[in-house]
C-alpha cells in the first residue's frame, strides 16, 4: 500500500532448508501477502484485475511444492483491466 514497489514490512522467512508459505490473494485490484501466516505486504487499486500469474526470485534459486491456485468469485472487470495475451 506504500507505492508500486515496496519491501515487506517484516521478514518473515523462515531458515535455509525450511519452507516458507506463501498466501496471495487478489480481488477487485487488491493484493495482499502473507508470509508464513501473517500479512506483509499489499496492493490497492491496481489497474490489472485478471491475467497471468508469476513466481519468480531476485538473484536466488528458487523452488516451489504444493501449488494451489483457487478462483475466487469475480467481481467486475472492464476490458481495460485484462492483462494482453503473450
Amino acid at each position: 500500500p506504500r507505492g508500486t514497489r515496496s519491501k515487506s514490512i517484516e521478514n518473515r522467512c523462515l531458515p535455509r532448508g525450511q519452507w516458507n508459505t506463501y498466501d496471495v490473494v487478489a480481488v477487485d485490484g487488491v493484493v495482499k501477502l502473507s508470509v508464513n501466516g501473517k500479512f506483509v505486504n499489499g496492493l490497492a487499486k491496481s489497474t490489472q484485475k485478471k491475467g497471468y500469474l508469476c513466481m519468480e526470485s531476485e538473484g536466488a534459486e528458487i523452488h516451489f511444492r504444493n501449488i494451489k491456485i483457487m478462483e475466487l468469485p469475480p467481481g467486475v472487470t472492464s476490458p481495460d483491466q485484462i492483462a494482453p495475451e503473450l
